[in-house]
């Protein structure tokens, strides 16, 4: 890969065109709120897209994910209608899609799916409403609903990324080193400008803290490659690569080792402990001879016994495992802010999202007061997936209280 002098900052988004950054391929849109006549307790349904135009219309690639209840949402998703509505909420196109079932339970990630909207309705002045309707036992209904801005740019995008064995469009905004991937499009004269930054990004500060983040860093992109249509490559060098760099549509692939989003090895599995040690703590365990008995000895000490350190080992590399699918930005989803706190609070009670605002509600129970976390998404270069929590020294009591349940062995949180 050639060697380039571009430089970009983290948080300036210098190659948006004047019309505006086109949205990412990779973003993830969260439900303001489930509207349901019955449905299970702590749903999060998801929704990640990607798309490209042809010359009549635009093609929307969809994966809905519940990670905590994926075969759930494989068997209970029926449909998606969804509605193009204009100024003044004016419909301009109403469909509905059948939901297909995998064959296997399991075998997606997710539920998939592809609509196709004329490129008559795709501008700047108009929405995308989409309801993923799920039947549960008894005939009880719900919908998760899921709002999409569309802009006139997006018909500029003719060109996907799919895996090329299985042809299915990469939606999420992660892959593996393992990856064989494919330039899919009907341009076949087109290519995509690929930028390769090896990066590190230091985890989410505590929700309390008042010490200022890091300054984002500049960053210098290391290489840089140039994929053809139809071309099949593989992206072999862990860290952050930017796709289609040169366009308004650049869009962030953050690439791990094989095992990603799951966190296997040992030294990995150190390092999302940073919420729940102290610093001395952390210093001892990142300095071990052997970080597979540093784990093992940490778990077995809050545990006491190996059981509980079992049960404690699955339930929080299991929520690292879902922060990773969920909330992967230009870093693990475990250390951005969301990540953070998911792993140690758990699935939140609710999750309303008003315009680029997010709160999360915790209640233990109606009679008790509630604990509530606000995110703002800020823009960045690579992710549309980029949220910052605003901290208050208030959730100090809160906090030392969750970290205080996990190191008594408390996993019913």
């Amino acid at each position: 890969m050639a060697r380039i002098a571009v430089i970009y900052s983290l948080l300036l988004v210098s190659m948006a065109a004047s019309c505006g950054r086109v949205p990412e391929t990779g973003q993830q849109t969260i439900a303001t709120s489930p509207k349901r006549d019955a449905a299970p307790a702590d749903r999060e349904v998801t929704m990640h897209y990607t798309w490209r135009a042809t010359p009549d219309s635009l093609h929307l690639y969809l994966l809905f994910s519940d990670v905590s209840r994926l075969a759930e949402l494989q068997r209970t998703a029926t449909s998606l209608s969804y509605v193009v509505a204009g100024q003044n909420n004016t419909v301009l196109l109403k469909d509905t899609v059948q939901v297909v079932k995998p064959s296997q339970p399991g075998e997606e990630d997710g539920i998939l799916l592809d609509i196709s909207i004329p490129t008559s309705v795709v501008s700047d002045a108009n929405t995308l409403q989409l309801k993923l309707w799920q039947k549960f036992a008894g005939e009880a209904t719900m919908h998760t609903t899921f709002k999409l801005q569309l802009q006139g740019a997006m018909l500029d995008k003719t060109q996907v990324v799919s895996g090329a064995s299985s042809k299915k469009p990469l939606i999420r905004n992660y892959s593996i080193t393992s990856d064989t991937l494919v330039l899919d499009g009907i341009d076949t004269t087109s290519s995509m400008q690929v930028y390769y930054f090896n990066a590190h990004f230091a985890p989410a500060l505590p929700p309390m803290s008042t010490r200022k983040e890091a300054i984002a860093p500049t960053l210098k992109p290391l290489d840089s490659l140039t994929i053809v249509a139809n071309q099949v490559f593989v992206l072999e060098k862990e860290g952050l690569y930017l796709l289609w760099a040169d366009k308004p549509y650049a869009s962030g692939l953050l690439v791990k080792n094989w095992y990603y989003p799951k966190v296997t090895m040992a030294k990995e599995m150190l390092e999302p402990l940073i919420y729940l040690t102290t610093s001395t703590e952390r210093e001892r365990l990142l300095q071990a001879k052997e970080p597979k008995k540093a784990v093992d000895d940490f778990w077995l000490s809050v545990a006491g016994e190996k059981h509980l350190a079992r049960e404690l080992i699955r339930t929080y590399y299991g929520r690292v495992e879902h922060a990773n699918k969920l909330y992967t930005s230009h870093k693990p989803g475990w250390a951005t802010d969301r990540g953070m706190i998911y792993l140690v609070y758990g699935p939140p009670s609710d999750i309303s999202k008003v315009g680029n605002t997010e709160t999360w509600i915790y209640r233990e129970s109606e009679m008790h007061p509630y604990t509530k976390f606000v995110f703002t998404k800020k823009r960045n270069n690579f992710t549309e997936n980029h949220y910052e929590l605003i901290r208050h020294r208030e959730y100090e009591e809160s906090w030392y209280s969750a970290v205080a349940k996990w190191r008594a062995g408390i996993t019913d949180m």
